[in-house]
């Protein structure tokens, strides 16, 4: 028998005992009930209004930081974009991709490979740099780019530590990690300090003297002025 399936009679004999009350004070325990039910209400509406919001609000906080570094849901946009365009494309220059604002070059089958340096100062010939990445979209997208092509090793991006060893900027100046905090740079030493952009979004340091193709970015709309 459980605590609320108690025998025909018990009930009330159990109520009155846990409040010391004999059948004389039945008034009283009504009383004594409607105190309770009161109080049960009050505590209800203090946590609607105040303990359960706070709890809601800790929860949704802890769930985007476990969601910080989990992969955004817009894929389906991102294949979208990427197999179709948009109307904007027009905005970008031959052989350049538009996607989301910016037209990204993709030198894999159109130029042959080069150094870190040269693929830089091509960006920069045409009004663009070397690609830096600001947000988990735009690297889904850039590997999504990537996959369509048979062999690409590793793509140059805007990202050294020629400056200083070990502090990887991005080439808009910003540190490694401001726009993707998740991103870390693998094989990082002494005579690497360029970065190269591989498969599964992850950055690995290089030789600057190595060749291999390049991404190149620039805005739509102000051009090389926000890259």
């Amino acid at each position: 028998m459980t605590t609320w399936e108690m025998e025909p009679g018990g009930e009330e004999e159990e109520l009155e005992a846990a409040a010391g009350l004999g059948r004389s004070g039945q008034l009283v325990m009504c009383g004594v009930l409607s105190a309770a039910a009161a109080a049960v209400l009050l505590i209800g509406l203090f946590w609607s209004l105040g303990f359960g919001a706070g709890v809601a609000q800790t929860t949704e906080v802890s769930g985007s930081e476990e969601q910080q570094c989990e992969r955004p849901e817009d894929d389906l946009e991102v294949m979208l974009h990427a197999a179709i365009g948009d109307s904007s494309v027009d905005s970008c220059p031959a052989g350049w991709s538009w996607w989301s604002g910016r037209c990204f070059f993709f030198s894999v089958g159109l130029l042959e490979d080069r150094q870190w340096n040269q693929s830089a100062e091509f960006c920069r010939q045409q009004g663009s740099r070397l690609a830096v990445i600001t947000d988990a979209a735009e690297m889904d997208y850039i590997q999504t780019v990537m996959r369509k092509f048979s062999r690409v090793p590793f793509l140059w991006v805007g990202l050294t530590d020629a400056l200083q060893e070990g502090h990887w900027l991005w080439l808009d100046g910003s540190h490694l990690q401001h726009h993707m905090p998740c991103v870390k740079v693998e094989w990082d030493a002494e005579d690497r300090d360029c970065a190269d952009l591989r498969g599964g979004g992850k950055v690995f340091a290089a030789s600057c003297d190595a060749y291999s193709p390049w991404l190149c970015k620039r805005d739509v709309l102000l051009g090389a002025q926000h890259l």
